[in-house]
């Protein structure tokens, strides 16, 4: 679609100053011949819009013709070049001399710079110009209409050689481009007329008050910009100017926004650009439109255009602790502020995105307060790092980054195994395990003590303690001086190690066991399968053998939860190996238990503890 580009007032302006003042062409003020009404004629775009009206035209939409304005300081008597570069007096000129001197001459032939509802004509001649005239036909249409147009005054020079200008052209039919042609008459009585002077475009024209982009600068306490003004459109023909209602709007300030003017050609626009890019160090603001012109162009009007700096903040984090200390199991928190300098005060930022590690992620809320928990149990001590969002989506574009660290202590978890036990004919009860912690350590302390109890629920009792080898395992004999009941292990902990029970064992009949108890894989992804493994063994005499035939069951303890649930059952084959096979569902500990009748002992696996991602 063919665009046509408004010719902004600054540029009228100044090419109409240019015209008037040239010195062949101006009278002083107030000298003879000066026309009254010539200097009452108001320019419709004075009050509202200034001399830098920010209206242009983008690079690939062609601009109006500059051969419409008059040229200053073009020397009068030469021809005129019109747009398409052929003189203005030749060779469509038509000169009659009724005394055979010279007949007039065009100057620049144009739209008034300041309004295109008049016409203006430089002629100059050896005698008085005493009328000048044209005809204006349309460009387009079926059937182009010509109209006349006289009455043209001396608006600026001498009769012999000046400036005229035509009335207001209410009677043209229609807006849109004309073809021109002048006619001039001197007191000799000759008479030129020159075809095709120029051609003139009559288009409404947008005029702009009380325009406004706010604020100065974009910065933390100030994120939206705020555009405001007043539309109008100024009719040529009729010299009417009324508000430009409904016209759809299009701001840029990084993003595209729109808007619609109100019934009085008001607009009131609130948008909060998001800065494209790190260290955006501004942010160019514009309004325009695309006013609709009579004959199926568009023409593009650029309203208003601001270019905004930005200014960054430093940014900070103050945690309510630097360091913590937490049980194993127990997961990794953090709490505190995030704060903003802003005329040498520091002050709360709400609605600051921020990370502690990859998984734990919040926003700050009023007072600038937030509360950071990692998803995942820590295994060991750590030092973890808060931090604001580095996600380009997610980070505050007016502020500096800003990380605080704290450690988090955690208390180990120490587990027991008592593995295998005996108490043989002699009541010394042989046992056999290990002793290891959370972080995959052997606690510093290896103290074990030895507890029985009659019923395994109270009344436990110390019998005496024992140290580990340096790997945390055991394998000694102890006598017992009643042989009947539950024994279990039993370590203090320290203040990084937490106190630590084994399972129980139960005596008074003969030992048995399960021995390379397995549950896996490890990790599993949840719905996966978890496959239990081992073998049961009885003791006979001083040796374990297989004791087949006899059904083991699986239990499981979800993590977190005190209690134990029985998955299901298997039988050992006669090698004493069974295998059960369960679906994954939560992290938590699995284990291998037999129920002993007659004279065998109860005997319970190595629990192993299964992680489901």
């Amino acid at each position: 679609m063919r665009t046509r580009s408004l010719v902004s007032a600054a540029v009228s302006a100044a090419l109409g100053a240019a015209l008037l003042a040239a010195p062949t062409l101006a009278y002083a003020d107030g000298g003879p011949g000066q026309d009254p009404a010539a200097s009452a004629t108001t320019n419709p775009t004075a009050d509202p819009t200034p001399a830098d009206t920010p209206t242009s035209t983008p690079s690939d939409t062609p601009s109006d013709s500059p051969s419409d304005t008059p040229a200053s300081g073009e020397p009068t008597g030469e021809p005129t070049t019109d747009p398409t570069g052929d003189p203005t007096g030749d060779p469509n000129s038509h000169a009659a001399s009724t005394d055979g001197s010279g007949a007039p001459v065009f100057g620049s032939v144009g739209s008034d710079p300041s309004d295109s509802g008049f016409l203006t004509v430089a002629v100059s001649s050896d005698s008085a110009v005493t009328e000048v005239s044209a005809d204006l036909t349309e460009l387009h249409g079926a059937a182009p209409a010509t109209v006349a147009v006289t009455g043209f005054t001396l608006v600026s020079g001498t009769p012999q050689d000046g400036v005229w200008r035509s009335p207001r052209m209410s009677q043209l039919p229609s807006y849109g481009g004309y073809d021109v042609t002048v006619s001039a008459q001197d007191s000799d009585g000759d008479h030129t007329t020159s075809a095709h002077a120029t051609t003139v475009d009559v288009e409404p024209k947008p005029v702009f008050a009380d325009r406004s982009i706010s604020p100065d600068v974009l910065d933390v306490e100030h994120t939206h910009v705020t555009l405001s003004g007043r539309i109008s459109l100024f009719d040529p023909i009729t010299g009417d100017t009324s508000p430009l209602a409904g016209q759809a709007l299009s701001v840029v300030a990084e993003y595209a926004y729109s808007a619609v003017t109100a019934a009085d050609g008001s607009y009131a626009i609130d948008v909060a650009p998001k800065l494209n890019g790190e260290n955006a160090t501004s942010v160019p603001v514009s309004l325009s439109f695309w006013i609709a012109n009579p004959d199926g162009t568009n023409t593009y009007v650029l309203v208003d255009s601001k270019t905004l700096p930005v200014v960054v903040s430093p940014s900070r984090i103050r945690l309510d602790h630097s360091s913590v200390q937490i049980k194993f199991g127990a997961k990794a928190s953090s709490s505190g502020v995030v704060e903003y300098l802003y005329d040498g005060t520091w002050r709360p930022a709400k609605g600051v995105a921020l990370d502690m590690g990859y998984y734990a992620t919040t926003t700050s809320g009023a007072g600038g307060r937030f509360k950071l928990t990692d998803p995942y149990i820590p295994y060991d001590d750590a030092t973890y790092t808060v931090e604001t969002s580095l996600d380009s989506y997610l980070a505050d574009p007016y502020l500096t980054a800003s990380h605080a660290k704290f450690k988090v202590d955690v208390i180990n978890k120490t587990s027991i195994c008592f593995c295998s036990s005996w108490l043989d004919e002699y009541s010394d009860l042989h046992i056999q395990g290990s002793m290891t912690a959370s972080n995959g350590k052997v606690p510093p302390n290896r103290k074990l003590y030895l507890q029985q109890s009659a019923d395994g629920k109270t009344g436990w009792k110390s019998l005496g303690w024992f140290t580990t080898k340096s790997d945390g395992t055991f394998n000694l004999d102890g006598y017992v001086a009643v042989p009947k009941g539950y024994w279990r292990l039993y370590s203090a902990g320290s203040s990084d190690y937490q106190p630590g029970y084994s399972n129980s064992v139960h005596f008074n009949r003969t030992a048995t066991r399960i021995t390379s108890f397995n549950a896996g894989p490890e990790p599993v992804r949840k719905g996966h399968t978890v496959t239990t493994t081992g073998t049961l063994q009885r003791l006979s005499g001083t040796k374990w053998v297989a004791f087949g035939k006899q059904r083991v069951y699986i239990l499981f303890q979800a993590k977190g939860k005190k209690s134990w649930t029985q998955l299901g059952s298997v039988k050992a084959d006669s090698h004493g190996r069974f295998t059960a096979r369960f679906t994954a569902k939560q992290d938590g500990t699995w284990v291998g238990v037999y129920l002993a009748s007659g004279s065998y002992v109860d005997a319970e696996s190595y629990h192993d503890y299964v992680d489901v991602r």
